[in-house]
Parts: structure tokens; sequence; C-alpha cells
């Protein structure tokens, strides 16, 4: 049962990027640029790579579950402070792009969850690699929608955290 508990908590890590709407290369409102003389550039592109949860000492980790024989999912970040994820899903690996699923502040960020807030920080950082902590219970509300039955485990994680690491493309 701690197993399907810990498979599910570590979907939640992923699934903030699997936020927001359906918005395929043909998007009719390109992402705005604040200083119209200044083209939104791609600054750089980051892969997700393992989702661990950690409780006083880390508890599991898991590599992140790119679709099989696809592109690797990835996100995007701009010269406008603005990101996308690109997520590749099913056998025909149909690329999804979820717009402002991820806005940053500093070393604080911001995620977009089916509708739900979660904070985290940039808890690690250099030019390949980015690590993004976020407190468990950021998803509480999330995992009680979502999964009920899954709900009355929530506190025995009570105090955990979720942490995303991501390679540099």
């Amino acid at each position: 049962m701690k197993k399907y508990l810990y498979l599910t908590l570590i979907s939640f890590g992923m699934m903030f990027y699997s936020c927001g709407s359906d918005e395929t290369k043909n998007n009719p409102n390109p992402i705005e640029n604040p200083d119209e003389n200044q083209p939104v550039e791609v600054v750089s592109e980051w892969e997700p790579s393992t989702i661990q949860l950690i409780k006083i000492i880390p508890l599991y980790t898991l590599d992140y579950p790119h679709t099989a024989n696809c592109t690797k999912d990835f996100l995007q970040l701009f010269s406008n402070n603005t990101a996308k994820f690109l997520r590749y899903e099913n056998a025909e690996c149909k690329e999804t792009e979820y717009e402002n699923a991820f806005t940053r502040n500093g070393n604080n960020v911001n995620l977009t969850i089916l509708g739900y807030q979660i904070s985290g920080t940039i808890s690690a950082e250099t030019v390949t690699k980015m690590e993004i902590s976020s407190d468990i219970s950021q998803y509480a509300q999330l995992i009680s929608t979502l999964y009920p039955d899954y709900a009355q485990y929530l506190s025995v994680l009570e105090g955990g955290t979720v942490k995303l690491t991501l390679n540099k493309k």
C-alpha cells in the first residue's frame, strides 16, 4: 500500500507540469512581450529527470516518467520570464503545450496544477541542473480531490518534501 501511495504522490510532482489547457503549436495567442522592441526568445530548456520524496531522509526517488519512444518532456524558459511545458503523450507521442505552468521570482516558483496553486523553492541550481522543492502539504488539497482514498495517508508524510530535479538540455 505504501508503494502505491508513494507512486501517487510522486505522480503529483510531475503533474505540476501537466496543468493548463491543451494548446498546440497553432496557438492563436502567442506569448505576450511587455517590451515590443525585444523579441521573446527561449533562454533555456530543462528536462525533468527525477522526483524524490523526502521526510527527514530521502524516502523514494523515481525517474521522471517520460513516454517511451517519444521526445522527452521539457520546460522552456523565455526571456520575458514566462515558461511553457511541452509534454509528449500516448503511443502517437502527441505534443501538448502547457502555458504559464511555471513562474519564477528569484528562487521562488509557482506552479499551477489543475487550478491549484503550488509554491516551491529552487533549492539547488547550476548551469546544468535545477532542483525544485515543495512542501508535501502543498499537494494535500489536490491529492484529496483526485484520490480521496489516499487522503488518509497524507498525515504520514506531513512535513515531507517533494523534490523535482531537472537537467538542462
